[in-house]
């Protein structure tokens, strides 16, 4: 009996240890966080592709319940075309209140500091990766590789995926109508075996998730295997009603520096 006493004050004081390193302070929540807010706010005023909203809707399968929007959006004008490209897209973006909690979660999880230095530097992470939209499903226009050649990629639960049927790929960069479309009810059926790597909305990677306890089978950069979608799905939605969010913390306990 007083063994299982010491257990189970050990396991309570554990909790409780926990659960203050969590708790972020009300005074830096009064003093900082509204500056961190319009820091977040800045970063979402370059979400590009939440220009004309199609929609909300929360039937989409798996993601039941959460109010996700249809967009549809132009890039700049193309490098080769010279127009600009026609995109839709369903996002799934946080708040600049969300977004902000989610950075200040993790840098005092990580860093056990909510110093801008660390915030600051999170932000600027999530906005050159990711602007901190997540694409649920449909087409995301890039020019990662060349200046202004806006290149398609389909998303699928927040990662990168790659079409099976060759015919509904554009062979000239420029999506059609048909293939938008289709993007946007597209499947696991659908897709070919292997992913992306990076997770959005801050580039996690499937090492990044192993790296931090993670034990689901999502296989690695070498071996993409299609359960990190449904991984980086559950863990999405997880963080939609909550202070945090694990795949920032993830991808902060391996790089934030």
């Amino acid at each position: 009996m007083k063994r299982f006493l010491v257990v189970f004050l050990t396991f309570c004081f554990s909790i409780s240890a926990k659960a203050q390193i969590m708790q972020i302070p009300d005074q830096w929540m009064k003093d900082s966080m509204p500056l961190l807010i319009q820091k977040a706010k800045e970063v979402l005023s370059h979400a590009y592709m939440a220009q004309k909203l199609l929609g909300t809707t929360d039937t989409i399968p798996g993601w039941q319940g959460y109010p996700v929007k249809l967009y549809e959006y132009e890039t700049g004008n193309d490098l080769y075309s010279g127009k600009p490209k026609t995109g839709k897209v369903y996002l799934l973006d946080p708040s600049s209140e969300k977004l902000a909690m989610w950075v200040a979660t993790a840098c005092w999880e990580v860093k056990g500091n909510r110093d801008t230095a660390y915030t600051y530097s999170l932000l600027k992470w999530i906005d050159n990766q990711s602007n901190a939209q997540f694409p649920v499903k449909g087409v995301v226009y890039e020019d990662q590789y060349t200046k202004d050649f806006q290149e398609p990629y389909v998303f699928k639960d927040g990662v990168t995926v790659y079409i099976k049927d060759t015919t509904m790929w554009p062979k000239d960069k420029t999506c059609t109508p048909e293939q938008l479309d289709f993007y946007l009810r597209v499947t696991n059926d659908d897709l070919k075996p292997q992913t992306g790597q990076y997770a959005r909305i801050s580039s996690t990677t499937r090492e990044d998730y192993k790296a931090s306890g993670g034990s689901e089978d999502v296989g690695s950069k070498d071996d993409r295997k299609q359960k990190w979608m449904e991984v980086v799905r559950e863990l999405y939605k997880k963080a939609w009603n909550s202070d945090r969010n694990e795949l920032i913390i993830m991808w902060a306990k391996n790089h934030l520096e």
